[in-house]
């Protein structure tokens, strides 16, 4: 019984946590609902798990994006024509393929929480400043070798999840203080990684 009220209260815990980085005032809609409608009056779209590879060019129709939904495909990059959505402030690109962080990003100033786990990409590339609003960056399970100086320049940021890298106790202790008021969550040191 103690088991499960403890998986329980995690699980309650968990969700509450993801709620708070969250748009909770945007209705997200499935693609198809989407591109029937009005542009102009969707301010969420889904497209999770559709192994998409490419993102269908009638969303550059919906410049009025504010949450957007990439989750669980298997796209490699974003379209060139990404930075016009200008008004976004919740991004998922969690568990596709992207080879390279994707800076295009990095137009979208509005943005408030950026999920990029479980991605191919080994490096952050300077720039990342530039989204001033960012509150939560998600990381996890990237196998990142470094960070850039500009990091610490994130002027709103809250929380940072590395869980699923492996730093070393040296990297994880500079970046602490580096970043002393922003939430770091990393995986255990490895002293392997040292030297």
């Amino acid at each position: 019984m103690k088991k499960i009220f403890a998986i329980t209260f995690l699980l309650l815990i968990n969700s509450s946590f993801a709620q708070e980085f969250t748009m909770k005032d945007v209705v997200v809609y499935d693609w198809e609902l989407a591109k029937s409608a009005d542009p102009d009056t969707i301010y969420g779209i889904s497209f999770k798990k559709n192994k998409l590879t490419t993102l269908p060019d009638g969303l550059k129709k919906f410049t009025q994006l504010r949450v957007l939904d990439l989750s669980k495909n298997k796209l490699e990059k974003l379209p060139s024509y990404f930075s016009i959505f200008s008004k976004m402030e919740d991004l998922n690109l969690e568990k596709n393929k992207l080879k390279h962080f994707p800076i295009i990003v990095y137009h979208l100033t509005k943005l408030r929480f950026l999920r990029l786990g479980v991605n191919p990409f080994e490096r952050v590339p300077t720039g990342i400043d530039n989204l001033s609003k960012l509150e939560y960056l998600d990381l996890y399970d990237c196998p990142i070798k470094s960070l850039p100086e500009s990091m610490v320049n994130l002027k709103s940021i809250k929380k940072i999840d590395f869980s699923g890298i492996r730093f070393s106790p040296s990297f994880q202790e500079t970046w602490v203080k580096k970043m002393s008021e922003v939430e770091l969550i990393f995986d255990a040191p490895c002293d392997c990684l040292e030297g």
